[in-house]
């Protein structure tokens, strides 16, 4: 009974009671692999998925190759509209190729784990766990690239 009313005091206690992070997004796994990829790339995804439902393994590949091919495009796109913006207003600096070209190799990665985790996806041809391989993708990955991201001295910007 002691131990109990310990606990329930500890809890209690505004000194050590700290409240759940309420920024959900950016405290997870998915959501720091997530931010790499272009969110069009994403939507367009989540949008075919819808639309055609892919029952069978050659439509999910067809869908899930569209994903991967929008996603360079869509990096693509975001450079010449920065490099665009950074001439017009003499801003900020526009980020090197370098850059971008690793940071498209980070969304393509982070895409084919986010996808992989997606239930439906095209891996559940090899596998009835792609699901799990894909989720432990994430989880790997939501640690491995930020820190990859740091000390490569890449920044999303």
């Amino acid at each position: 009974m002691a131990q109990a009313a310990v606990s329930t005091e500890a809890v209690n206690d505004p000194q050590t009671v700290r409240s759940a992070p309420t920024d959900y997004d950016r405290s997870t796994a998915l959501s720091k692999v997530a931010a790499f990829i272009p969110t069009e790339a994403v939507a367009v995804y989540l949008a075919l998925v819808a639309f055609f439902n892919p029952d069978g393994d050659v439509m999910r590949w067809v869908v899930f190759g569209i994903g991967v091919v929008l996603v360079p495009v869509f990096y693509f796109l975001a450079y010449m509209n920065r490099r665009r913006a950074v001439g017009a207003d003499g801003g900020a600096p526009e980020p090197s190729l370098r850059v971008t070209l690793l940071l498209l190799v980070f969304a393509l990665l982070a895409f084919v784990a986010w996808a992989a985790a997606m239930p439906n996806n095209p891996f559940e041809q090899f596998t009835d766990e792609a699901t799990k391989f894909g989720g432990g993708a994430i989880i790997v990955l939501g640690v491995l690239m930020p820190q990859a991201a740091g000390a490569l001295g890449l920044t999303k910007q």
